[in-house]
Formats: structure tokens, C-alpha cells, sequence
């Protein structure tokens, strides 16, 4: 028996949701990846390393006060300082070191780099102008024109970031469908046949996304912003050309930033915004939305970061020939995120997430309630070939999802009830300042109670992306 045309369409609507929340979720991580310098201060410290610097910078100081013309101690403390956060103590080692030799390049670079962090973009500014006059190598020089590049966007009273990325992707079940064409209810043992396209089958898509960010400061004291993003994705399977995906989606509002907020956390961000979006699928109108969300970000010491985000999305969606009941997932989808992050060395950080997704649909069987915990390790390292001279970056994530739907499905006579596990690795190679090659392997495994909604894909997804 084949499988009716009302099933095989819902079937074919709950799969293209699932490729367009991955690619969505794959858009949005890579815009929340900060667009800045790449000479950053370290991540963390743990308490060990802490005490251990402290000690250091301590025997270094009263060095210096024996050798005070030794331009190698006074470089070494302004390091040790830098690495604690104490730039102040490594901007004074530094300036001291001028007066001994005013023609030192390498300590221009790095007294920008201070300055900057410090919001002092015209000091700044000097010392990068200073150091650029040397003829610097190029590299260098790569990272002094970044620099002076960020420095003219704060100084503009705007800020305007973003990137680009391309690729290619292969999954060996591109359609997200089970491996058999025999699907038997359980309840009712009734047999059916599915079509050879609802059947698992690996295909290769490419794909293109971007997204930008346009920060307008108000000139308070507080530095606070009206902030407007933009993400866009497209891409394009070779056999499954009905799961071709478009979307674009919009948000726009205020960030408001406070300094000591309570709570012991040292700062802390607020974000309420709206949002628009419009999706394709298969070369058709899928769906669009509307809604409103909120974002709080609060750091403390250890470099501990903690956020929380709510959104509300009303969704409407278009018929289609091939799905011809879309406006059944007619509804809201309410999100509520939970994020920590804290970094293990000082090259490394792990981040914890708990999601809770309700969607509200017009037919109950697709109505449900997912609850999803995730983690993923990041560690930065020094280029091992020493080719292109920029760190390396390896990241490490696993997730587990639950969905529970409200309804008995008509055909299983059952409330549906799936399982997922996630296991990803990416690689993030930087060839330049602003161009970053990136590989990720993934394994998605998915278990359900309906065994049209069970499979396993694993994908490949190889490109580079361009910030700016």
C-alpha cells in the first residue's frame, strides 16, 4: 500500500522544517562569532595560572626596579601583565621602555593594541600610525590596517560588521528520511509503501549565507545602540531540489549596557528587538513571521559569560502543490534559551546551552514542545605548519534534543516522540586577517516511536568565510 498523498505531504512539511531550523541555527552561530582584531585579550584564566602570573608580575616588577634599562624584563612584565587583564601596569612598562629607545616598533603595535582594548581609539591610533611608519612585515601590518579599520568605525559613531560564507555540503541522507520504504503501524499493523523520494537518499548541496550587523551609537555615557542584523542563506541539492532552501530574516532594536549591574556580575547588556523573516522552499513560498524577542547578557570575573534570550514568532504558511495542507502549521513558535560560557585556559573555553521550543501549530499532530541541551569546547592553537602564521581552531559539540507532540497521529494512532543525538567537529583554519576556512563533520541520529520520522545522516560541509 502506498503512502497517501496527506501523509507523504506532512511528512515532506516536518522534514523541510528540520533542514530549515539546521541551517538557520548554522547562520545565526556563525553571525554571533564577534568580527574583531584578531590580537585579543586571553579568553580566561583559571585560578592556578592566575596565582602564577600574579607571582610573576611580582618578581618581574622588582627586576625591573634593579635593571630598569632592561628592555627585555620590561617587556616580559608588560606581557604578564596583558595576560592578567592589568593593562594599565603593561601600558606604563611599555611607555617606560620608549624613553630608553623611542624606535621600537613591536612596542608601538602592542601599545595600540592596549589602548584600543581600553577604548582610547585616538592614543590608539598614534601608536598604530607610529608603528606602520617602520615598515612593518606584512603580516604586521595586516593587523595594524584591522586595527585602524575598527578604530574608524567606533570613532564614525557607527559600526558596521558582518560575513560571508560558501560551500559545499554532502549528507548521506539529504532528505532526512528512514532507510526502508516499509512503514508499519504499530497500533493498527496496517503496512505502507513510501515513494522512492521519501526514502533515505545522500546528496550534495552548495550553499551561500551572510550575515551583517549595523550598530548606530546614541552617544550616552554607556555607549548604548540601536542595533539591526541581517542574515541570509540559500542553497541548492542536485537530486532534492524540493528541499532548496531561501530565507532572509531582519531584527532591529536597542542595546542598553550597564557597568557593576549587581549580582557580583561586572557588566551586563540588554537587548529587546523585533523580527521579520520570509522562507522559501523548493523555489515556493514556505512561510514568514513576525515577533518579538529579548536578549540579557551579563559577564563576571573569570571571564564568565551568562545569557538568556526569549522570542515569540507568529508564522504563517503558503500552500504549495506538492504540500498542499502547509497553513495546518499556521501557529507561534515560543523560544526560550539559556547559555553559559567560561573559559577553561587561557586558549580554550566550553559553553553549556538549554533551549525550550513550544509550537503552537492549527493541527494538533504537529503541535509540540522540544527540549534541547548542548555543549560545545573550543580550543585556539598556533598554526602547526607555521604556513599562514594565524591560530587554528577546533571545536567539539554534542546535543540531545527531546520532542513531544500533542496529538495522536491519525495513521500510527500515537503520540509521536522523538529522540536526537548530535555529534559535531569543526575545524576552523585562518588563512588571513579576514578569510577563515572552515570543515565540519556532523552525525545527526534521530530515534522515534514512528519509524517514518527515525534516521541517521551524517554530513560533510566544506567552505571559507569572509568577514568584514
Amino acid at each position: 500500500m502506498r503512502l497517501p498523498k496527506s501523509i507523504a505531504g506532512l511528512r515532506h512539511r516536518v522534514r523541510a522544517g528540520a533542514v530549515f531550523l539546521s541551517v538557520l541555527l548554522l547562520s545565526l552561530g556563525l553571525a554571533m562569532a564577534p568580527a574583531q582584531p584578531q590580537s585579543q585579550p586571553p579568553s580566561s584564566l583559571s585560578d592556578t595560572d592566575r596565582a602564577d602570573l600574579l607571582k610573576q608580575q611580582a618578581q618581574l616588577f622588582q627586576q625591573m626596579l634593579q635593571k630598569p634599562s632592561d628592555l627585555d624584563i620590561a617587556f616580559k612584565y608588560a606581557d604578564v601583565s596583558a595576560r592578567l587583564g592589568d593593562n594599565e601596569a603593561a601600558v606604563t612598562a611599555l611607555e617606560r621602555m620608549l624613553l630608553f629607545n623611542p624606535n621600537l616598533p613591536r612596542v608601538d603595535l602592542e601599545l595600540g593594541a592596549l589602548y584600543f582594548r581600553m577604548g582610547s581609539f585616538q592614543i590608539s591610533r598614534d601608536y598604530f600610525n607610529k608603528a606602520a611608519a617602520a615598515n612593518p612585515p606584512s603580516d604586521v601590518q595586516a593587523k595594524i590596517n584591522e586595527y585602524l579599520g575598527q578604530i574608524q568605525k567606533v570613532s564614525g559613531g557607527s559600526q558596521f560588521s558582518g560575513f560571508i560564507f560558501f560551500g559545499a555540503q554532502y549528507q548521506s541522507d539529504a532528505n532526512v528520511s528512514p532507510g526502508s520504504p516499509n512503514i508499519t503501524s504499530p497500533t493498527t499493523g496496517i503496512a505502507l509503501s513510501l515513494a522512492n523520494d521519501f526514502v533515505k537518499g545522500a546528496d550534495l548541496n552548495y550553499f551561500a549565507t551572510g550575515s551583517a550587523l549595523y550598530s548606530y551609537d546614541l552617544e550616552t555615557q554607556s555607549h548604548d545602540s540601536i542595533d539591526v542584523t541581517g542574515t541570509v542563506f540559500g542553497n541548492h541539492y542536485f537530486h532534492f531540489g524540493r528541499l532548496d532552501l531561501a530565507l532572509g530574516e531582519l531584527t532591529a532594536g536597542p542595546r542598553f549596557n550597564f557597568s557593576d549591574p549587581g549580582l557580583g556580575a561586572q557588566t551586563a547588556t540588554t537587548r529587546p528587538y523585533l523580527i521579520l523573516n520570509e522562507v522559501g522552499l523548493g523555489g515556493n513560498q514556505y512561510f514568514y513571521t513576525y515577533g518579538v524577542g529579548q536578549e540579557l547578557t551579563g559577564t563576571w570575573a573569570d571571564n564568565l559569560v551568562l545569557s538568556s534570550r526569549f522570542e515569540f514568532r507568529q508564522k504563517h504558511f503558503s500552500n504549495a502543490t506538492d504540500r498542499p495542507v502547509s497553513t495546518g502549521q499556521n501557529g507561534n513558535d515560543k523560544l526560550v534559551s539559556l547559555i553559559g560560557s567560561k573559559g577553561i585556559t587561557d586558549n580554550s573555553a566550553l559553553t553549556l546551552e538549554f533551549d525550550f521550543l513550544d509550537q503552537s501549530t492549527l493541527s494538533p499532530t504537529l503541535s509540540n514542545r522540544t527540549y534541547s541541551a548542548s555543549g560545545n569546547y573550543r580550543i585556539s592553537y598556533d598554526d602547526p605548519t607555521d604556513t599562514f602564521h594565524f591560530p587554528w581552531q577546533t571545536t567539539f559539540s554534542l546535543a540531545r534534543t527531546w520532542s513531544l507532540y500533542e496529538a495522536s497521529d491519525p495513521f500510527f494512532a500515537s503520540t509521536r516522540d522523538d529522540r536526537r543525538w548530535r555529534i559535531g567537529l569543526a575545524e576552523n583554519f585562518q588563512l588571513t586577517e579576514r578569510l577563515t576556512l572552515t570543515l565540519q563533520i556532523q552525525r545527526d541520529i534521530v530515534s522515534s516511536n514512528q519509524s517514518l520520522f527515525a534516521y541517521t545522516s551524517n554530513s560533510v560541509l566544506l567552505g571559507p568565510q569572509i568577514r568584514f
